[in-house]
């Protein structure tokens, strides 16, 4: 069992639904990113319409697979290229145009909606595109065109929609913008899993969403992604305000620089599951496999290192969005991780029980499961939980033992996805006494290969059953 989740993005590489079900077959999460899509009934890249794929696809192989929307936020991005991609090479000259035209239309331009960024540009800024893999330099400022002409630093292919970041300069507006708040309102109403949030800089951020959502009468959870430097200085109120955090590597190295950015990694992954939250790695985790069959050594490592540290969730981004492997690549992720989580406890298995820290039944219980589990010879937790909590709880405790979160919610099922070493089973509670429940968990334990005659396993349920938020009990079971 893959204790480590997986994300893939879709795109278009996954629009074979052949190709799309061998990738759900293998990792727990797919992540759509609004910024490369459309609410344009007519699109091809059509929000809702790939949404529903997914959902019919995990549907039709039975498996419970969450969706993350990736908000488009406040990010700077270039419109289309033409041709869809732009070779730039190294000291050619591009021109950006500030422009509300979505299309550029010369081969040597690329064209941007954000007039307000324009007006902190100066000479020799250096222009940084998709996480710094393009660098320009800004050699000439047209005021009446509102143009920049730069000289290609470090080149490469451009794709449309890719970031625009000018080093040293925030150039992204703060709060949540109301293109977001819209997006928020309707994905509400298509059963989503969890929604990130791009350029939180505070808690206020999330609180935002939250009242949308609100609102909307949605109880979607909500991941807040670490850019910026500025939010390091927020990151423990962040935590408490939202569900999850991301630390997206791509836009935090451009601020942090290369050298600091593995320790940030790593304090962020600390600090949130200390927190209680679920956390996930994302950027370029195994950027080669875009165009290659295989991942460098140097990306194996990176992704071990992740599962090492302690981290929910390890993303694939155009890896399975424009990759050429995307099903390969989800396969060597999910051997990585298994070859990873083999060393972990003798690495990271040293947490710390913060009794002290306690404040409700429901996290006392899983605390203690965790502790009798870990001095016992105890094969397997079991929750029966109606909204995931003490599943959650369980899986901020990291160890090799096997929680399986067995509720009648199918929201509950796909959320939970996103927790580590957590899997999911629906259980119907056919009955309403814990002696037969008891029983049937037996059963289906024994007939899943889940467990064996004589193990010990634990399992945790709140009195009476069928309450949501009511765990209250721990029972250790001979099988």
């Amino acid at each position: 069992m893959r204790r480590t989740k997986i994300i893939a993005t879709y795109g278009p590489s996954l629009e074979d639904p052949k190709i799309l079900t061998r990738v759900l077959e293998t990792v727990d999460v797919i992540r759509i990113n609004l910024a490369h899509g459309s609410w344009d009934e007519g699109s091809d890249q059509n929000n809702e319409k790939t949404i529903k794929l997914i959902q019919k696809a995990a549907e039709k192989i039975k498996k419970p697979i969450a969706i993350l929307v990736d908000l488009k936020g406040n990010k700077i991005r270039i419109g289309d290229v033409k041709d869809h991609v732009l070779n730039l090479e190294k000291s050619s000259i591009l021109t950006i145009c500030f422009t509300t035209e979505k299309v550029a239309k010369k081969e040597n331009e690329i064209v941007i909606n954000a007039e307000h960024c324009f007006k902190t540009i100066s000479l020799e800024d250096t222009i940084l595109m998709d996480d710094g893999l393009i660098k320009l330099r800004v050699d000439k400022i047209s005021e009446a065109e509102k143009t920049l002409q730069c000289e290609v630093i470090d080149g490469g292919l451009l794709r449309s929609n890719k970031g625009f970041e000018v080093e040293g300069k925030i150039i992204n507006q703060t709060g949540l913008g109301d293109d977001d708040k819209n997006d928020i309102r309707r994905l509400a109403k298509l059963g989503v899993d969890w929604i990130a949030l791009s350029f939180v800089n505070e808690a206020s951020d999330i609180n935002q969403a939250r009242e949308v959502l609100s609102e909307s009468a949605s109880s979607i959870n909500l991941i807040a992604k670490i850019e910026r430097m500025d939010a390091l200085k927020q990151l423990y109120w962040i935590i408490k305000a939202s569900d999850g955090i991301m630390v997206a590597r791509g836009d935090l190295a451009l601020q942090s620089g290369p050298g600091e950015l593995t320790g940030l990694q790593k304090n962020i992954i600390k600090q949130t599951v200390k927190g209680k939250k679920v956390v996930i790695t994302a950027t370029q985790m195994m950027e080669s496999m875009i165009s290659n069959p295989s991942p460098t050594r140097a990306e194996m490592t990176d992704v071990s290192n992740a599962v090492l540290d302690g981290t929910d969730a390890v993303m694939l981004s155009a890896e399975t969005a424009i990759g050429d492997y995307p099903v390969e690549t989800v396969q060597a992720m999910d051997e990585v991780c298994k070859g990873a989580e083999t060393y972990h406890q003798t690495i990271s298995g040293k947490d710390e029980f913060e009794y002290s820290e306690l404040q409700y039944v429901d996290h006392a219980i899983a605390l203690s499961s965790m502790s009798i589990a870990r001095n016992m010879d105890i094969k397997a937790i079991v929750t029966l939980t109606e909204s995931g909590s003490t599943a959650l709880m369980l899986s901020r405790v990291r160890s090799e033992i096997p929680i399986y979160a067995f509720t009648r919610n199918i929201d509950t099922q796909r959320r939970v996805a996103l927790y580590r070493g957590v899997i999911s089973y629906p259980y119907l509670f056919n009955v309403d006494n814990m002696k037969d429940v008891i029983k049937e968990i037996r059963k289906e334990l024994l007939s899943s290969n889940l467990a064996n005659a004589g193990d010990f396993i634990i399992i945790t349920s709140g009195l009476p059953l069928k309450v949501s938020g009511g765990t209250n009990s721990l029972r250790i079971i001979k099988i």
